[in-house]
């Protein structure tokens, strides 16, 4: 049986992201694991880390069995400057939205069976002239998708959002009947086909945190 293929994009390259990625590489997975990201990148923060680390270019179309520890795949998009840790730089903004596309397009195509997204810095990417809110709403434009919604999940509790990334003064006018109905149809038939809960509960928090 193949190993499903997951796309990671270590997102804002002077972050924590590319440590992460590398630090996933060092355990064996059952997945075979792309990093959308600048090779240099990761090999530098590899070194940094003092941590061993293979690359393997992928190719898609190709069998891509789940790699042994310290080995990941590579799917190579190149940083527009060069990275510092700490150290945020705009000129990178549009790098970072090439992996998330280059990712989000895979999945698409069939390449990837999903990815996974590291931290990005939304006023980076604003700075480097980027309209960009977040990976829901980016994502949700790229794919043309209407209405999308964000769960936060966890043992036991998962947590949909019916609004994302607004002001908390326009919060209260966002939420509408017609929103909620919305979302929880499309949490209902998610919890049920994704999740396989059968007969979902779903409560429905008040506006008032106090509620």
């Amino acid at each position: 049986m193949n190993a499903p293929i997951l796309a990671i994009t270590p997102g804002e390259p002077a972050g924590i992201g590319p440590d992460i990625t590398v630090q996933i590489a060092q355990q064996a997975q059952q997945a075979a694991l792309v990093a959308i990201a600048d090779p240099q990148l990761l090999q530098q923060r590899a070194d940094h880390l003092g941590l061993p680390l293979r690359l393997h270019r992928f190719q898609p179309g190709e069998a891509h069995p789940a790699l042994p520890a310290g080995e990941l795949y590579i799917c190579p998009v190149e940083l527009a400057a060069p990275v510092a840790l700490g150290q945020l730089d705009a000129n990178n903004g549009n790098y970072v939205l090439a992996t998330l596309t280059r990712a989000a397009q895979g999945c698409v195509d069939g390449d990837f069976a999903a990815m996974v997204t590291a931290p990005v810095h939304k006023g980076i990417i604003n700075e480097a002239g980027c309209v960009f809110s977040g990976h829901t709403e980016f994502l949700a434009d790229f794919t043309q998708t209407e209405q999308v919604v964000m769960m936060l999940a966890t043992e036991g509790l998962r947590v949909a959002l019916a609004t994302t990334h607004l002001p908390l003064a326009k919060v209260p006018a966002a939420i509408t009947e017609t929103l909620l109905q919305k979302v929880t149809r499309i949490l209902h038939h998610d919890l049920v086909s994704k999740f396989g809960l059968s007969a979902p509960r779903i409560l429905v928090c008040g506006l008032n945190p106090h509620a």
